[in-house]
């Protein structure tokens, strides 16, 4: 009897290590560490075209110089473009159309004396790092949008996807008051 027993468990200890698993759509996202990250499957609801202002080399640890901002921005489904201060802004805005100017606060100011021809101004989101209250209630006054870091890249993306619907609310508002 007990021998039988041994060869039924053997039996089937060697039918499960051939059996594949059998998961139902989506199921094998569900299972650990198999799970696809927010910022790689994150689509933007309403793709920009950015444009990141870079401030002077002399700044050093500009939030806007992140690398893994730019990639998270791309694969989202905005268009960026980069430029370096003050050189390139004026001619960048008015060679493209830009949504959103994503610049860092201290240099948000020189986007006032440029004018874009002909096309809509694009919303201006200074960034800031490590701000104080105080700073980030000045700069809020500044500016439109004002961006704190160090902050999660979820938060970067849903803030541009705020910017967008904003501006598109304000157009569809100005369309239909016309």
């Amino acid at each position: 009897m007990k021998a039988w027993l041994a060869f039924i468990v053997a039996g089937l200890a060697f039918a499960a290590s051939g059996s594949q698993d059998l998961s139902a759509c989506g199921d094998k996202f569900l299972l650990v560490g198999r799970g696809v990250r927010f910022d790689q499957a994150y689509a933007a609801v309403h793709p920009a075209s950015i444009l990141i202002v870079l401030p002077a080399k002399t700044v050093k640890s500009a939030a806007v110089r992140d690398a893994r901002l730019l990639t998270a921005l791309k694969n989202a489904g905005h268009k960026v473009e980069i430029v370096q201060q003050p050189a390139d802004l004026a001619n960048a805005l008015n060679r493209s159309r830009h949504d959103i100017v994503l610049i860092e606060q201290a240099d948000a100011p020189v986007l006032r004396d440029i004018t874009v021809a002909g096309q809509a101004k694009p919303s201006i989101v200074g960034v800031l790092e490590d701000p104080s209250a105080s700073a980030l209630t000045s700069a809020r006054q500044q500016v439109e949008y004002v961006l704190p870091t160090p902050t999660s890249l979820a938060r970067i993306l849903n803030l541009m996807d705020d910017v967008m619907k904003a501006r598109l609310d304000s157009a569809r508002r100005s369309g239909a008051g016309s």
